[in-house]
């Protein structure tokens, strides 16, 4: 009886090999569907002829929310331009405005850089990344679940900026995208220099 007795308290305490055993296999098998789940997105991008097909049919096929919401209320006063290295828009908007999540996601970083500020990136399902700068406060930590259209910060100025704005990426299996192409609404309040 006392051997019972000591073995399930080695098992309530994770010291038993068993308990550890399993708890590990367990593990194993969520990366394991982890890993199947990317090389499903990365299949299906392979497979298409272009990114627009990939959008279409993938996307809507498998119900997976692409980040195109509106991160801010504003305008486009700077676009794309990958020589001077800036690889997204400036968006301008009314200091303290809300900025919401464009998509489902995970916060992977929130936190100050030198450049851009207070900043914030999500990583979303299908290869998506999304980057939210020079806001004044971030409203949620690295590590947190988020839900397209959450308010994640505040507009700011924080960082190399002359003005309430918020600078905006987004990037798909490490290539930038323009965010006008996917949020359209921007291409109509676009005021920037082509």
């Amino acid at each position: 009886m006392i051997g019972f007795a000591f073995i399930g308290a080695l098992r309530i305490f994770n010291q038993d090999g068993l308990t550890r055993e399993l708890q590990n296999l367990k593990k194993s098998n969520i990366l394991l569907k982890n890993i199947l789940s990317d090389v499903e997105y990365t299949s299906a991008l392979d497979s298409t002829g272009s990114y627009e097909e990939f959008i279409s049919e993938f996307y809507k096929k498998n119900n997976i929310g692409l980040p195109d919401k509106t991160p801010v209320m504003g305008y486009v006063t700077r676009g794309l331009n990958i020589e001077k290295k800036h690889f997204g828009i400036d968006i301008a908007a009314k200091y303290q405005d809300e900025i919401y999540s464009t998509g489902y996601g995970k916060v992977i970083f929130s936190g100050m850089s030198e450049d851009l500020g207070n900043t914030i990136i999500i990583n979303h399902p299908g290869g998506f990344v999304t980057v939210y700068a020079h806001n004044d406060s971030n409203l949620v930590i690295s590590g947190t679940n988020i839900e397209k259209g959450q308010v994640i910060a505040r507009i700011g100025e924080t960082g190399n900026s002359k003005g309430p704005h918020l600078h905006f990426e987004i990037w798909k299996n490490n290539q930038i995208l323009d965010p006008r192409e996917i949020i359209t609404e921007y291409k109509n309040k676009d005021v920037s220099i082509r």
